[in-house]
């Protein structure tokens, strides 16, 4: 009687012991995945302006994209998250119909010219499908 006590006690504190541990896994993973668009933020933050608006740019003009695959870290264990990364950009309406907008010299007057670099990261953990993007503002 005593053994099965002890049994089902143990088997109970390693339940609770599992039910902690994994929003802590999902914790990790989200960690992972924002230190990686952190990368990606940096990226299109620090690009020159001439080579985000260059034909072979890491950022291609909207509707065209690239995609890259990508190992955004790893998990205990050695586990490698991987994911794929797609990148573009978007010119605001505001830009000068040469650089993608419509804007005119009485709503645009100093000829600022707008990019909205923008990267999307998928990645699969545990079976689930997650994504994330982030947007980056460039002007000159």
């Amino acid at each position: 009687m005593g053994l099965s006590l002890l049994t089902v006690i143990g088997l109970v504190l390693l339940k609770l012991s599992l039910n902690i541990l994994h929003p802590r896994q999902w914790i990790l993973q989200q960690t992972v995945s924002d230190a990686y668009l952190t990368y990606e933020r940096a990226y299109a933050e620090r690009i020159p302006f001439e080579s985000l608006l260059a034909n072979n740019s890491p950022w291609p003009a909207s509707p065209a994209t690239t995609t890259t695959v990508i190992e955004m870290g790893r998990l205990p264990g050695g586990t490698p998250v991987t994911g794929t990364v797609v990148r573009t950009r978007v010119p605001d309406s505001g830009n000068y119909p040469v650089d993608g907008g419509s804007g005119t010299v009485a709503t645009n007057p100093a000829g600022m010219k707008i990019w909205r670099a923008q990267s999307v990261v998928t990645y699969k953990v545990g079976g689930r499908s997650y994504a994330k993007s982030r947007t980056v503002l460039r002007s000159q």
